[in-house]
């Protein structure tokens, strides 16, 4: 990834952390099913691209210490300020590329609407050497449609949207202001397919289960080898 485009993705969420935060969005609506792949007890978390900590806090309710990074210093700044009722979280500004890996040393390390920014060849084999034999690895993150079972899957996520936009966050659009924020960033996003995901994890991470999920997204959920070493 070149400096200029981390330049912009990391000013792009800049603005984005000023956004009035919503209750519902296809982000935390899985929340609750990453949670439920996590180890029965982890000592040390880290969590990849933490924005405003959301994920993170509750991630601290299950752990003893989580490691939150992110490139953008003013999510780093919001979230820090969200989270002071949360002395187990370390909120630290950096790119993960070039962040230090510790050895066999998380239990779990999530992302949620990251990695889609990052090249996964270099990403992955830093997660395979940080984990603990036995730890799990956790990532959302949005995914390209193709072929009639996603466009099916897509006409079902449509009506949903709506309904819980009005339901949770009381309007159907997000604000002008967001919209404008979010149409901006997305123009350089690039996602992958189901088929495009499956390949590639499947490559590094033996065993992974990638599975595609309402409301644009798929999650690959792994654990490292308890041989491993």
């Amino acid at each position: 990834m070149s400096d200029q485009l981390t330049q912009k993705i990391q000013q792009d969420f800049d603005r984005i952390a000023l956004l009035q935060p919503v209750q519902w969005n296809h982000n935390n609506h899985y929340h609750s099913f990453l949670l439920k792949q996590l180890p029965p007890h982890c000592e040390k978390i880290l969590d990849i691209g933490c924005g405003t900590g959301v994920f993170s806090r509750l991630l601290a309710q299950r752990a003893d210490q989580v490691t939150a990074v992110d490139l953008s210093p003013k999510m780093i700044e919001v979230a820090q300020q969200q989270s002071q009722s949360y002395p187990n979280i370390d909120f630290q500004v950096a790119d993960i590329l070039q962040w230090q890996f510790p050895v066999e040393y998380f239990d779990a390390i999530a992302s949620i609407a990251t990695v889609h920014h990052l090249p996964l060849e270099v990403l992955l084999p830093k997660i395979q050497t940080a984990l603990k034999p036995g730890g799990k690895f956790l990532i959302l993150d949005l995914v390209k449609s193709e072929g009639i079972q996603d466009i099916l899957s897509d006409a079902v996520a449509v009506p949903l949207h709506l309904t819980l936009q009005l339901l949770k966050n009381k309007r159907l659009r997000p604000t002008p202001e967001a919209i404008a924020v979010w149409q901006e960033h997305g123009s350089t996003d690039k996602y992958l397919t189901r088929s495009q995901a499956k390949q590639i994890y499947l490559k590094s991470l033996t065993g992974a289960k990638i599975t595609k999920h309402l409301f644009w997204r798929y999650s690959v959920v792994w654990e490292k080898s308890l041989a491993a070493s």
